[in-house]
């Protein structure tokens, strides 16, 4: 994702239960403060993308008056600025979100939004595989 959208940072994670996901996976980040984060539903940007089902971004996240602000800590610590967020949604249920994001406050234009969304349709139909797989092998 972080190649195909040009973006130097990209992470993201997958929900564990129905209340919250960690960032698990971590690609151009110079700390560890973001490794982990459980992000709450309708919490930041990324909680919000999940709760919306739909792609978000913010041109400048501190600053951002549409986001809720519980993990400026951890977004400052890591230096970023502008930020998109994209749902990983199986079956109608959002599973997950990537992350792509600048250190800079720019506006992030179609391109890396649209790699991000095709990151996550890619990673949608691994997860549907996956599903069916485990599905089909508890049958057997």
């Amino acid at each position: 994702m972080r190649r195909d959208c040009g973006l130097p940072v990209a992470f993201g994670g997958l929900f564990a239960g129905p209340r919250q996901f960690r960032i698990s996976e971590l690609a151009g980040t110079e700390s560890g403060a973001l490794g982990g984060l459980a992000i709450r539903p309708g919490t930041g940007l990324g909680g919000k993308a999940a709760t919306l089902s739909r792609p978000l971004s913010v041109t400048d996240y501190h600053a951002s008056r549409v986001i809720s602000h519980e993990y400026d800590a951890a977004v400052a610590a890591e230096g970023l600025r502008s930020i998109l967020a994209v749902p990983v949604v199986v079956r109608g249920r959002v599973r997950g979100v990537l992350y792509g994001a600048l250190r800079q406050p720019l506006a992030l234009g179609d391109r890396p939004l649209s790699a991000a969304v095709e990151a996550a349709r890619d990673l949608e139909q691994a997860l549907a595989v996956r599903d069916e797989t485990r599905r089909l092998l508890a049958m057997a």
